[in-house]
């Protein structure tokens, strides 16, 4: 009993280490990356933040910040983005990659940020990240407001 489960997990085994999966790629996918921030949507409590990424030696890359003030009263949150249009184009920094790749270091400003990293290059798609930029001071008060007025009705 105990040989044809082990003879079966061995074959199972090497059936899987055997498989091979072939991607649909044209090259650009290793070649040019954004390494930090390495998540596509997530906080960040600093107000600096560092995007970082390869390409290949003077590749031209372009990043631009684009930040979204809340005139409409929706509450903007990572649960409930802005649509592309409500977006304003806070700065754009231009850079060129070098032997360890490219890394510029933008200034958020509070609340959610896109930041949209161009390679410049024709057959590469532009990179987006979503950051959430908090401080940490304000989310404090504003815990200990909501805090206040519950315990005051």
């Amino acid at each position: 009993m105990w040989r044809k489960i082990i003879s079966l997990l061995s074959v199972l085994i090497i059936i899987t280490s055997l498989t091979s999966f072939v991607y649909a790629d044209n090259g650009n996918s290793s070649r040019y990356q954004v390494l930090l921030p390495e998540e596509a949507v997530s906080t960040h409590r600093n107000k600096a933040i560092l995007i970082s990424g390869k390409a290949p030696i003077d590749t031209s890359i372009t990043i631009e910040l684009y930040g979204v003030v809340d005139l409409t009263g929706n509450k903007y949150s990572l649960v409930n983005l802005p649509n592309d249009e409500d977006y304003t184009l806070i700065s754009v920094v231009n850079t060129k990659s070098g032997p360890l790749g490219f890394a510029e270091e933008i200034e958020l400003m509070n609340g959610i940020n896109k930041i949209i990293i161009k390679f410049n290059v024709e057959g590469v798609a532009p990179v987006e990240k979503i950051v959430y930029y908090y401080e940490a001071q304000q989310l404090f008060d504003n815990i200990r407001n909501i805090f206040l007025i519950s315990t005051a009705n």
